[in-house]
């Protein structure tokens, strides 16, 4: 099978790997190169880098109109392969292809969208999973080929599920492709929920909230948008946290988001709605990641003081 292969970050390089192994590429469809964070220099995307070294044709048009669908034609490829590209392929180019698939992942219909995985976390779920479905005019409405579920055990952050699904990624998509002709496609069933593009405010911290869910917020706010609390009027990003949301240590006597302590091998104890959060790496104004042993050795008289 000859795969036009649209994806654009590190989640989807696994199965790009797999799939060139088995020589099923055709070419690969990715964003166009970005500035980076200061702005200048322009950045290939994780799939780009990963299909060069592969030695496989790299596409980066901006857009999938008319010119775009004189490339795929010119290609002949059999299956259009999605997975976190980013462009919404609309019906005319989806013609082009007799099969069509998209690596998502959550379980389907649940967080239908462009931030399943912070909407699993932040919602403090128990499992999450990757689904691979047909491609549909609506969002993430297609038909189901085949899911594999994954548990949460409430310490994972954006990075560490993505690589979970990233992994799992081969061995949900190959035995598909391996069996085409004998599986049938289910719709899916439940009621959908939708998942939208994650904002820097979604990542404001409000310390009288539970302290579970202040404990996935920074999970799922890492490395985007980051969560933040303010401290003598600028924010405190507090980039990592120790433990598992589903192990909150004792109820709080404090007022919400007081530093109660400084607790070695764990960090910042904070005081949330019903019990506490240990804040492990900060980021300060002005001043690059740390540890929060630190931090706090740095910021005299940091204990007994309220984060905003």
């Amino acid at each position: 099978m000859r795969i036009l292969y649209a994806a654009t970050g590190e989640i989807a390089v696994p199965l790009l790997r797999a799939l060139a192994q088995r020589g099923d590429i055709a070419a690969v469809l990715t964003a166009p190169d970005a500035p980076g964070k200061r702005g200048k220099t322009l950045i290939p995307s994780p799939v780009k880098v990963a299909a060069m070294e592969l030695g496989l044709d790299v596409w980066q048009p901006e857009t999938l109109r008319k010119e775009a669908r004189g490339y795929v034609r010119t290609l002949g490829p059999d299956a259009l392969m999605s997975f976190c590209y980013g462009k919404i392929f609309g019906p005319m180019f989806l013609s082009l292809f007799r099969y069509t698939f998209n690596v998502h992942p959550s379980l389907l219909p649940q967080y239908r969208g462009c931030a399943p995985l912070y909407a699993a976390i932040r919602n403090l779920d128990r499992e999450s999973g990757i689904t691979l479905q047909e491609i549909a005019p609506g969002i993430d409405e297609g038909r189901i080929y085949r899911t594999v579920s994954f548990a949460l055990d409430g310490t994972e952050d954006i990075p560490r599920a993505e690589s979970i699904a990233a992994e799992l990624a081969p061995s949900l998509v190959l035995p598909v492709l391996d069996n085409l002709d004998n599986i049938e496609l289910s719709e899916q069933i439940g009621t959908p929920s939708y998942t939208e593009m994650v904002k820097k405010e979604d990542g404001r911290i409000d310390f009288s909230r539970p302290a579970a869910e202040v404990h996935a917020l920074i999970r799922a706010s890492y490395p985007w948008p980051k969560a933040y609390c303010m401290l003598d009027g600028c924010p405190l990003y507090i980039t990592g946290v120790y433990g598992s949301a589903f192990d909150v240590p004792e109820a709080a006597s404090e007022a919400p988001g007081t530093v109660a302590g400084i607790v070695k091998g764990k960090g910042l104890k904070i005081a949330a709605g019903d019990g506490y959060i240990y804040a492990s790496r900060v980021l300060p104004p002005m001043k690059k990641e740390m540890d929060a042993l630190a931090f706090a050795n740095g910021c005299r008289g940091i204990c007994g003081r309220v984060l905003q």
